[in-house]
């Protein structure tokens, strides 16, 4: 049996019935997805069955989103450039095609360079600073300027070199639960521990269903320093720590991820309405106000009504309340590609009306409707 040859092998993967093929597995995967969020979170979801090229069942490799979307967009692909039509009788069918593709092209690029991150700001106060969700870093300054940035995900590769002192790591964890030092089984009086470490110990525990819940951190030991000794760090720490080495002061923070906006948000008002006779909340909202250079504008944000600007979207996620204060937090989205979904499904639209209207105009003269 001879093998096909390139050009057949493109025009199989043109036909239309690979749609049907591709569709059984893809809502599997989707149904699937959905209910392993109840069990192991939202992220580890996504990541495992929207956000891989390979989905292992036991020993078994099965196609992950990327590879069955990747299959679908190069049947489409091939089948606009190769299979479409060019007569105008058959220009709606065409765009609905390229509608669709354009659609596709989109959720790649959203897949792709889309980054969600969360916003606090206590109320009265101003920030430009958002936070990711499941991301660390370890930020060392000198004086106050950022010297050093090592990403949590990439641990193993940390490198201190560029330090007048050394930093060992001695323990790591994705998800801590924090201990009495004195109550750990290794503590030794005679060991010098530093700063919060005195009083703390960091002892691993399961990973929480949502990731953003995971209290991450670390142990580790600093030498050649005029503080040395054992030191732990963790996701919101109270105190930085700070020591001085080669007459130089630095400071080292762990935490969450850190990136500022190219403008700022301040918090005027957050208002919560809860239901007769209950503390929980049927609806709330945020007063802010976006500043933007010599700009300045009111804007409310709702639960489902966001705030849209440059690039960013602002959702209504999340509130912390307590005697003497109101905090409200945003999810915040970044994606360059969301314009292309409204211009594929209007591109679609119009494909569809047009196939309508030259179905009626070609119909033959006589025949009923």
């Amino acid at each position: 049996m001879n093998a096909p040859t390139p050009k057949a092998l493109l025009y199989r993967l043109a036909e239309a019935d690979m749609v049907f093929w591709l569709m059984p597995p893809l809502i599997v995967l989707l149904i699937a997805g959905t209910l392993a969020q109840r069990w192991i979170g939202l992220w580890p979801a996504m990541d495992m069955f929207f956000g891989s090229f390979i989905i292992w069942a036991g020993p078994i490799p099965l196609p992950g989103a990327y590879i069955l979307l990747g299959i679908l967009s190069l049947n489409l692909t091939l089948k606009f450039l190769l299979k479409s039509d060019w007569r105008l009788q058959k220009s709606g069918i065409v765009l609905s095609h390229l509608g669709a593709l354009i659609l596709l092209i989109g959720g790649l690029i959203t897949a792709i360079t889309a980054r969600e991150s969360y916003m606090l700001i206590p109320e009265g106060q101003e920030t430009p600073y958002i936070y990711s969700y499941t991301q660390r870093d370890l930020v060392v300054f000198e004086d106050q300027k950022p010297v050093l940035k090592l990403p949590f995900n990439n641990i193993k590769k940390w490198d201190f070199s560029a330090l007048p002192f050394e930093i060992s790591l001695q323990h790591v964890c994705k998800n801590c639960e924090i201990l009495k030092r004195v109550e750990t089984p290794d503590y030794d009086e005679n060991i010098n521990y530093q700063a919060m470490a005195r009083f703390m110990a960091l002892r691993s525990k399961p990973l929480e269903a949502q990731p953003e819940n995971d209290l991450t951190g670390l142990q580790f030991t600093i030498s050649g320093s005029d503080q040395d000794g054992i030191y732990i760090a963790f996701d919101g720490m109270p105190k930085p720590i700070e020591i001085t080495a080669g007459g130089k002061n630095y400071t080292l923070i762990f935490g969450k991820t850190q990136r500022a906006l190219p403008f700022s948000i301040a918090l005027t008002d957050f208002v919560k309405d809860s239901y007769s006779g209950t503390d929980m909340a049927r609806n709330y909202h945020s007063d802010i106000i976006v500043k933007d250079g010599d700009l300045e504008w009111p804007v409310r944000i709702k639960m489902n009504e966001p705030l849209r600007y440059k690039g960013y979207t602002f959702f209504q996620s999340s509130f912390e309340q307590g005697r003497n204060f109101e905090t409200t937090i945003l999810a915040v989205v970044e994606n360059k590609g969301r314009v292309l979904p409204y211009i594929g499904t209007l591109i679609i639209g119009i494909g569809l009306l047009l196939h309508l209207l030259l179905t009626i105009y070609n119909r033959p003269k006589g025949t009923k409707t």
